[in-house]
């Protein structure tokens, strides 16, 4: 039994190699953000997942994204569950799907910007961000930005 736990462990670099390259093309295949040109795609999708083969910081980086990644689609859910339930018509915040879908791109932008300050940690000092959002000012400026929004959808 432990001969195949090794075994199998000699082969995971080669597997999430596989992984990535698969990953990538079918994401540039199918979003044709360079057209139909195979070879590009190829050659990019090597490139990435030899990135992650070379540097196991990236590995560190997809596993805390992900990880916050699915707390979002959780949460996302659960917050479209609990406005199906509410009585009479959807809030108009809902009904502009277009937004709404902007605002959950940038988010998801600005949780891989963060996760990357947090895996990396070049350009960001997280002990300075704990410390300031441990104070009264962070507390005050959530409370006014929450209240701006909701005096805002209500005014509408």
């Amino acid at each position: 039994m432990a001969v195949v736990i090794s075994t199998i462990g000699y082969f995971l670099p080669i597997f999430a190699f596989l992984l990535v390259l698969v990953v990538v093309y079918a994401l540039l295949k199918k979003s044709e953000i360079l057209g139909g040109n195979e070879f590009v795609m190829l050659l990019i999708s090597f490139v990435l997942a030899s990135f992650f083969i070379v540097q196991a910081k990236l590995v560190e980086f997809i596993q805390f994204s992900s990880a916050w990644f699915s707390v979002g689609v959780v949460v996302l859910f659960f917050i479209f569950v609990i406005m199906a339930f509410l009585p009479g018509d959807a809030p108009s915040i809902f009904k502009d799907s277009k937004w709404i879908g902007w605002a959950v791109f940038g988010i998801m932008i600005l949780l891989f910007v963060l996760s990357a300050g947090h895996v990396f940690n070049t350009a960001i000092n997280w002990a300075l961000v704990r410390t300031w959002m441990s104070t009264d000012w962070f507390g005050m400026i959530l409370l006014l930005i929450i209240a701006g929004v909701v005096a805002w959808q209500l005014k509408k």
